[in-house]
């Protein structure tokens, strides 16, 4: 890495385990880069900070996909030849983008690879105007998004478990399919009943769930999964599947590749966006070909 690098820090990622690490990440960071350092203070801070990020050469969050998600938005409002390149230190709690990139999990072997790191170029997704890096996904999925970030709050758990404890609530108190209509790519629109769609440029979400195993942040293409109307027998059946990304060729599971999508439906829908909660009766869903810079590992290949 060169040139000025901000670093933003989420303090409250992982039920505020973050705020802790800020010691350990000072002293991985002294003596090796030109830095700020700054401490996010509100929902929304890191898109403001990166916005006004424009002097930088590349900024690093600290923090979850949540993080990330914010300083991308904030990454793009600015020209494109103002851009500073984005990289993540993964200390939240889902942290699927970082396995987009390539990065570790362990801070200390992150920051050797974000150091000794090259600049490469990911695509970027469009839903509704706002900006996401790794994932999309609307209906069954946003609801365990949702339910997550309450077993969250209470419990500290993270990552996987905390998904799939959060995925069983779901399934056995609030599983049902939702009437739309859907056009990809332009093409007419068709009414469908589905259960969940998941629009990705990263192979996982949740924590490590591999809902599109066969993702790449730089093909110019979403990953789309979609799943159509189930049984409940048939969903916990097909589960342990899904987790580890055995479901692509299951029915009625869809695997397809686009650059854009409508979804629209009578009632509003849930749908999260790198872990973010949105709620709207239409997702007007398009995907930036190589839209944002990023530092990856040396040996970082898709």
């Amino acid at each position: 890495m060169h040139g000025r690098t901000l670093v933003i820090v989420n303090p409250m990622a992982r039920h505020g385990v973050t705020k802790s690490l800020v010691p350990l990440i000072v002293s991985l960071l002294d003596g090796h880069l030109d830095y700020d350092l700054v401490l996010t203070k509100h929902p929304g801070h890191a898109t403001q900070m990166a916005a006004d990020a424009g002097v930088y050469d590349q900024i690093v969050a600290a923090g979850g996909d949540g993080t990330v998600n914010e300083a991308l938005n904030g990454i793009m409002r600015l020209p494109a030849a103002d851009r500073p390149a984005l990289t993540v230190l993964p200390t939240g709690s889902g942290n699927d983008y970082r396995r987009t990139l390539g990065i570790s999990t362990d801070l200390p072997s992150a920051v050797r690879q974000i150091l000794g790191g090259r600049r490469a170029r990911m695509d970027v997704g469009i839903v509704n105007g706002m900006y996401f890096a790794n994932s999309l996904a609307i209906g069954l999925d946003a609801r365990v998004t949702a339910r997550a970030a309450e077993i969250k709050s209470t419990t500290g758990w993270s990552g996987l478990p905390l998904y799939l404890r959060a995925l069983m609530y779901v399934l056995f108190r609030q599983f049902y399919a939702h009437r739309v209509t859907l056009s990809l790519d332009g093409e007419p629109a068709s009414d469908r009943e589905l259960l969940l769609v998941a629009i990705t440029n990263g192979p996982t979400y949740g924590g490590g769930f591999k809902i599109t195993p066969s993702a790449v942040g730089d093909d110019g293409v979403f990953d789309v999964c979609i799943i159509g109307k189930i049984g409940l027998a048939g969903a916990l059946w097909r589960l342990p599947f899904v987790v580890v990304g055995r479901h692509t060729r299951m029915r009625p599971v869809s695997m397809s590749h686009h650059t854009s999508l409508r979804l629209e439906s009578d009632a509003p829908i849930e749908a999260q966006a790198d872990g973010e909660v949105m709620l709207s009766t239409t997702y007007d869903v398009r995907i930036e070909p190589l839209g944002v810079e990023v530092i990856v590992p040396e040996r970082w290949a898709t």
